[in-house]
């Protein structure tokens, strides 16, 4: 049904939207187990315009992040480097992912393997 490829972008997004509904904060007792920067303490510096635009679909900081994350890697590809990825969450709760004012509600749906691949490796990365 699933490739595992679609299973770890599914399962990164659910964990990105899960943080989001619980609202999990240092202050309710989450603690970082070492003394190492937390993903988002990590992430700011390398993305300090990582924030949500007035025409952006509304999306969790964790997404905002991780679409930053893409952007960089898109940079890479001289006919995608303006190419705008905008993760949203629909009225469901479920990701959208909005390119070049298409919506995708899945990942394997986007026809460009690169702009596939970038989201996947953002994931990836934002995880590890």
């Amino acid at each position: 049904m699933f490739t595992g490829t679609t299973l770890i972008y599914i399962l990164g997004i659910f964990c990105v939207l899960i943080l989001l509904l619980l609202g999990i904060k240092k202050a309710s007792g989450f603690r970082a187990r070492s003394s190492e920067p937390s993903h988002l303490e990590r992430l700011n510096p390398l993305l300090p315009d990582a924030h949500l635009e007035n025409d952006e679909e509304q999306a969790s900081p964790i997404s905002e992040q991780i679409e930053g994350m893409v952007q960089i890697r898109l940079a890479e590809y001289p006919d995608l480097a303006g190419q705008v990825v905008d993760f949203g969450t629909a009225a469901d709760g479920s990701l959208e992912i909005w390119i070049a004012d298409k919506r995708y509600t899945n990942v394997d749906d986007i026809p460009d393997s690169r702009v596939r691949d970038a989201i996947s490796e953002a994931v990836e990365a934002f995880n590890l």
